[in-house]
């Protein structure tokens, strides 16, 4: 006798022997089962990246693959080709502070790319979505199971656009070095959540690469045991007192060096800090601090210490971005499940009170720095600290009192749309101001391709150009010429009445100093850097058309004042080499 088949999971039979049930009338079909958890949390995950990915693109990438380098970075892109070929050594080289051992990596590595410019904008968009997934990351370890107020720090963090080099290749190591340090509190955090032992030198490592980077973190290593003391509830653990014990190896020889290398009044740091008195720098930073939380300023008020350039990004559009941003979080936030009680008021609060501290100290940090009443470089890291403590507070209230819940959520949506527009605004900033540099530094390219060997270029303006140059200053000239001319050793000169520079015509040639050697030149204590006539190309750059123009004689030339048999000698073209600009060229200058 043959066995009846099994029924299939979930489905009755009647028993054997009984009468089949009377046919029954067509019914309606059933409503389709509701998604499993697996399904549903990809579908989340999925609707989140949706929505990072696309402020990404507003805040940074519309511009990207338009935009090529400003200022600093062209300088570092140049340090990088002069360490070509030098192994470690020059990898790990310092640059311009004993710390900064790990600030020429990006750039070395995208030198070693076929398009060294897009490469970094990659990288530095890649790190931008790095810090704020990472802020989020140390958002649910802080406050766990809370995808409410992680999905809102890391929108914060995306669009906190404070600082003026948002959206700048020049803040690639400062961006590098705070996701590292974001990692190292993430790892520690997750050690001391009872993660496995491989968390403590992962937190370790992040945290020397930073430090080693730049010393853009070293404000926050003083809170690092608050933290630490937070989560652990202010009682002494033995995974938290090893955690810091970790810590204070890495932090502890940085901290000397970093002691020396501000009281070296030989340093960089005597050039790039200004002594304030107590009062106003207290001042600078509370001023400093209180912008983080003012997004209108960075769409409206920007400050420039340059002409603006021509307008590259209409207003409507930013709006219509902002607009859009403020859109897709809202549509998010929409389908985001109600949470449960939220945490007691005094952790969290003293939580976020601890995060704008952070903040606070961060932009104290850099209050005595060139440049800061501008916001450069004063945000990198404090952005991320009040992004955390807004997104906080926001995920908190509503889950608070759910029934303010749209008003509470008003706000981080404020500031993602203003903070949208505060992006859009530095990106119409850096592409026209990059239009203006490519058709300056083209008319150097295509006024000489390339050179023979020995020729020495010098590039001369007038009193303030009207407009910010590529070359601006001495050592972006010979930044910018290292790279048209792919000549690390390239020898150049940037003459100019601001500049500190200049030359005096000899019997064989230009006598001439550099910047910062016009004292010990007039008092003849240091050689002068000799341009022999017949080995040199001049360049003088016409302010109307904002390009540089060759020049073909000296005759009538200050330059040749005194010396026109010897100044005779000047022939550029027999210096120069005509050929079609090089594909390293093109690329470098984003024409192709």
């Amino acid at each position: 006798m043959t066995e009846p088949a099994p029924a299939p999971a979930g489905e009755d039979r009647p028993p054997q022997g009984s009468p089949a049930p009377p046919a029954s009338p067509a019914l309606p079909a059933s409503p389709a089962l509701p998604a499993s958890p697996a399904s549903g949390a990809a579908a989340a995950i999925a609707a989140d990246a949706a929505l990072y990915a696309f402020l990404t693109l507003l805040v940074w990438g519309l511009t990207a693959a338009l935009c090529g380098l400003w200022q600093d970075d062209a300088a570092l892109l140049g340090v990088a080709l002069a360490r070509r070929g030098q192994g470690w050594a020059g990898v790990f080289a310092p640059t311009g502070s004993p710390l900064r051992r790990l600030y020429e990596l990006p750039f070395l590595l995208a030198l070693a790319t076929p398009h060294p410019v897009r490469a970094l904008q990659l990288l530095y968009g890649a790190l931008w979505m790095g810090n704020a997934l990472a802020a989020g990351w140390l958002a649910g370890l802080l406050i766990p199971r809370r995808p409410l107020t992680r999905l809102l720090v890391i929108a914060l963090t995306l669009t906190a656009t404070s600082d003026y080099l948002t959206d700048n290749l020049t803040a690639m190591g400062y961006q590098f070095a705070v996701l590292m340090l974001l990692l190292a509190i993430g790892s520690g955090l997750r050690f001391l959540r009872g993660g496995g032992a491989g968390w403590l030198p992962v937190a370790a490592a992040a945290l020397a690469a930073s430090l080693w980077t730049i010393d853009v973190a070293i404000p926050a290593l003083v809170f690092l045991p608050l933290l630490v003391a937070w989560q652990a509830g202010f009682r002494p653990r033995p995974r938290s007192v090893a955690l810091l014990l970790a810590w204070g190896a890495v932090a502890a020889p940085v901290a000397l060096l970093e002691w020396r290398f501000l009281h070296d009044p030989a340093s960089y740091a005597a050039v790039a800090l200004r002594p304030v008195p107590p009062g106003e720098l207290a001042s600078r930073a509370m001023t400093l601090w209180s912008e983080n939380f003012m997004p209108w300023q960075w769409a409206f008020a920007r400050k420039l210490w340059y002409v603006r350039p021509p307008v590259a990004i209409p207003a409507a559009a930013m709006a219509l971005a902002a607009a859009f941003a403020v859109a897709a979080l809202a549509l998010r936030l929409r389908r985001m499940p109600l949470e449960p009680p939220p945490a007691p008021a005094a952790r969290v609060l003293g939580l976020a009170a601890l995060l704008a501290s952070m903040a606070l100290a961060a932009n104290a940090a850099y209050a005595t720095v060139q440049l800061s009443d501008i916001r450069y470089r004063t945000h990198v890291l404090s952005r991320i600290w009040v992004s955390l403590a807004l997104g906080i507070l926001a995920g908190w209230a509503a889950a608070r009192w759910p029934r303010a819940r749209l008003g509470v959520l008003a706000v981080p949506a404020l500031f993602v749309g203003l903070g949208t527009w505060g992006g859009l605004e530095r990106q119409d900033l850096f592409l026209s101001t990059w239009r203006q540099h490519r058709r300056e530094l083209l008319s150097i390219a295509i006024g000489a391709p390339a050179l023979r060997p020995g020729t020495r270029l010098i590039l001369r303006s007038g009193d303030r150009p009207p407009v910010y140059l590529a070359t601006q200053v001495e050592y972006l000239t010979i930044s910018w010429l290292r790279l048209l001319y792919d000549e690390p050793h390239i020898h150049g000169l940037r003459l100019g009445p601001q500049l500190d520079t200049g030359c005096r015509p000899g019997p064989r040639g230009l006598d001439c100093w550099h910047a910062g050697k016009g004292d010990c030149f007039a008092a003849r204590t240091c050689a002068p850097d000799h341009f022999d006539y017949d080995r040199t190309v001049l360049m003088d750059y016409d302010p109307p058309a904002g390009v540089y123009r060759l020049r073909a004689s000296l005759a009538g030339d200050p330059l040749a004042a005194g010396a026109a048999a010897a100044a005779a000698a000047y022939r550029p073209e027999e210096r120069i080499i005509r050929r079609p600009l090089s594909t390293a060229q093109r690329r470098l200058l984003l024409l192709e």
